[in-house]
């Protein structure tokens, strides 16, 4: 027996390992990206920038409220993307999303006006209307009902037709017993031997 896998299994093996190699290419690119391009000391001296100035990307400013424009003046259909960066105070967010909501677009009916209506005053059904419904609604539970006392009758007409015919055999044995009975003696005189 081989150890080299055939057939499906083969296939999903080598997609496995393919889609793998994909995901490690991916992070890996993913890495390169992010790994930031550290100026040489010449460069730094030469822009005049301080270490102490440059942030780590670990270490990302928190902004506030301040450091975001008025969520308030945002004209409608305007963008609200920089206030849902990682980097945005949960605060700022959220008066963003207040604000976002409280936009004219946000506040139109969709016109299905069936949660809209006012349902607390309901006319009284009448006694036929209701019964008409409670009819409808429950026909399932009647229709079983029904069939019981269906099955039911059926049992009983049965039984009573079972005891009809056995009256009918007993009376017929009876009649069977008279006709016997009366009949004897003529059956007696043709069984007795002729006397000789």
């Amino acid at each position: 027996m081989s150890d080299k896998p055939s057939g499906l299994f083969a296939r999903w093996t080598q997609r496995r390992q393919q889609v793998q190699a994909e995901e490690e290419a991916a992070r890996l690119a993913e890495q390169a990206q992010e790994t930031p391009v550290e100026p040489s000391l010449e460069a730094e001296g030469a822009d005049g920038v301080e270490a102490s100035d440059q942030v780590a990307p670990e270490e990302k400013k928190i902004l506030t409220a301040e450091d975001l424009p008025d969520p308030e003046k945002i004209e409608v259909g305007g963008s609200f993307a920089s206030f849902m960066a990682d980097n945005v105070d949960p605060d700022a967010k959220t008066a963003a999303l207040r604000a976002l909501w409280k936009q004219p677009h946000y506040h139109e009916i969709d016109g299905l006006l069936e949660y809209a209506l006012d349902y607390t005053d309901q006319p009284k059904l009448t006694a036929e209307v209701s019964a008409e419904l409670a009819k409808k609604v429950f026909r399932h539970l009647t229709k079983d009902e029904e069939a019981v006392e269906a099955a039911a009758e059926t049992a009983e007409t049965q039984l009573a037709q079972q005891e009809n015919a056995a009256a009918q055999v007993e009376d017929n044995l009876d009649r069977a017993s008279d006709e016997v009975s009366q009949n004897e003696p003529e059956i007696q005189a043709s069984t007795k031997p002729p006397v000789v």
